[in-house]
């Protein structure tokens, strides 16, 4: 039986959806006046350790500010460490849960090398290593009980300490636009007849291509395509401008009745875009007309990071009411529950592990 749009707006994860500007407010909050932390002179290089939610989020730091930082940002989902990693290295762990298993045993292998580690979890085997190893400890709030929902407590924490260690001294700023963007968007979602709930209804059964520019739409693609497959159910994919244009683009060439009746491609856009490669997805957009639907959706704010989480709350929003229209349930995820960590041990825990 379809439920209705309001109905469905009172579920927990519409509200964790809906509380993005709160939850970047109470990341930086909790990320405040830490003790431990590095000076910034000390830092060669930054890595964020993260898979899922933890990776988009890491993604979005690393959009937000590789024009602005001047080491090097690198976002890893594996258990193998970059060779760079080392002493004069800032190591972030994100889990939000606690027992992912390619975050442990990488945050293992920093500590080992020597590495400043920042630790952002919950509970678990995760948080247990910061406390023995004396890696600096950032806690979720644990009222916030699906890992998906973290996505702002941690983007609001790791701009903060990037912000006391002196790399980021326009964080809090950055964090107060985007949560008045999202606040008013916030609105304009909670209405009938949403943009979400008007694209959502375009997207059932259709294989969606999420794409956007390089760092701010890809980003936003990246967490679009994820909400999609995790809150939908539904298959989904990404592509970055401008490189899309230079491979992806004439895959479309090969069209039929049945490209047109299961696909559709949604570009990410917002009025922070290279102009160059602005100009290339608009000539994509005309280039694809007749090939495949074409949607476009536009973030806005005052600064490249709030754009940037306002596409994220629209998509978040998106696929909830395509979960609705799917009649799926966004909350149950049995393979990674289950299958992805079934008879993984974490590392041991002592000090051997972390290398003193």
């Amino acid at each position: 039986m379809m439920v209705s749009a309001a109905a469905t707006r009172s579920t927990p994860f519409f509200d964790f959806a809906f509380a993005l500007p709160d939850h970047l407010a109470r990341g930086a909050d909790v990320a405040r006046d830490l003790r431990g932390l590095p000076q910034r002179s000390d830092i060669g290089n930054i890595l964020i350790l993260g898979m899922g939610t933890g990776r988009s989020a890491g993604l979005s730091v690393r959009a937000a500010g590789s024009a602005a930082i001047p080491v090097p940002i690198l976002v890893e989902s594996s258990y193998e460490l970059p060779a760079c990693i080392g002493e004069r290295s800032l190591v972030f762990a994100v889990s939000g849960s606690g027992s992912t298993d390619e975050v442990n045993y990488a945050a293992a292998a920093s500590a080992a090398r020597g590495a400043r580690l920042v630790v952002v979890s919950v509970a678990g085997w995760l948080v247990d290593f910061a406390q023995d190893s004396g890696a600096t400890l950032i806690r979720i709030p644990p009222d916030i009980r699906f890992a998906r929902a973290t996505f702002g407590v941690v983007i609001g924490s790791l701009l903060t300490v990037l912000q006391d260690i002196g790399f980021l001294p326009e964080a809090r700023l950055w964090i107060e636009s985007a949560a008045s963007q999202l606040r008013r968007r916030r609105e304009e979602l909670f209405r009938d007849d949403s943009i979400a709930e008007r694209l959502a209804s375009l997207l059932v059964g259709r294989h969606v291509l999420c794409q956007g520019d390089t760092p701010i739409g890809a980003t936003a693609a990246e967490r679009w395509k994820a909400q999609i497959n995790q809150n939908s159910k539904q298959s989904a994919s990404l592509s970055e401008q401008p490189n899309a244009s230079h491979n992806e683009a004439v895959a479309w060439d090969c069209r039929s009745d049945q490209t047109l009746q299961r696909d559709a491609a949604v570009l990410l856009r917002h009025g922070y875009e290279d102009p160059r490669v602005s100009q290339r997805i608009d000539r994509l957009e005309q280039y694809l007309s007749g090939k495949v639907p074409v949607h476009t959706v536009r973030g806005e704010g005052d600064t490249p990071f709030a754009a940037l989480m306002d596409l994220v709350m629209i998509g978040d929003v998106t696929s909830l009411h395509l979960a609705d229209l799917n009649g799926v349930d966004p909350g149950s995820v049995q393979f990674i529950s289950h299958t992805v960590k079934e008879g993984l041990a974490s590392p041991k825990l002592g000090k051997e592990t972390a290398g003193s």
